[in-house]
């Protein structure tokens, strides 16, 4: 009986772990397209994966022709919480700035994005409401002002992104670690019940 409890949460753990974000394309660009020749700065992290620590950085600098000051965004995904966070690194203007997440690859076949919600909206000083487009494995997060420009407030935006199956029912992507928990405690509950037995 024992080994038949396990055996079962141990299923479904693995089952919920797989409900996930596992690899994407991470790009940023910031520019200034009535300035100079009207090209962006761009970092780009292609098939990277998803896990601790931000995915894309300063090692992902790509090109800067025009040469512009500041612009650098950062972008990390959760993959427990289901949340983006993109952090700007300065203060300077400019007058556009896109983030995108492409070719997402999920752990479960026939998972894509359902939603992505904006939770906090810092990071630039004049508080501009991004413009969000997705597909089934992408999205674009655009910020504009032009043809003004804004500063960039060296704080940061999150959205959280949530998935659906392709029978459409929609859920946040899983937290693996509470899984393990019930994992954990049930195999607990169940060796205590065990020594029970053996005590009797």
């Amino acid at each position: 009986m024992f080994m038949k409890v396990f055996v079962l949460f141990l299923t479904l753990f693995s089952l919920s772990c797989q409900a996930a974000l596992i690899r994407a394309d991470f790009r940023t660009e910031s520019n200034l397209p009535d300035y100079r020749n009207g090209l962006p700065l761009i970092y780009q992290s292609l098939d990277k994966q998803i896990g601790a620590g931000a995915e894309l950085d300063s090692d992902d600098f790509l090109q800067n022709p025009d040469g512009w000051s500041g612009g650098r965004v950062w972008m990390d995904f959760d993959p427990i919480s289901s949340i983006l966070t993109l952090s700007s690194r300065d203060d300077w203007d400019f007058q556009t700035f896109d983030a995108w997440m492409s070719n997402i690859v999920f752990a479960q076949a026939g998972e894509t994005i359902a939603n992505i919600v904006l939770l906090t909206n810092n990071l630039t000083q004049e508080g501009l409401v991004p413009v969000i487009n997705m597909t089934d494995n992408s999205l674009h997060i655009a910020y504009s002002a032009s043809p003004d420009v804004f500063l960039f407030s060296g704080g940061s935006a999150t959205f959280k992104i949530e998935t659906k199956q392709s029978q459409g029912v929609t859920q946040d992507i899983p937290e693996p670690t509470s899984a393990m928990l019930v994992l954990a405690g049930s195999f607990l509950l169940a060796t205590r019940r065990r020594k029970r037995i053996i005590l009797q």
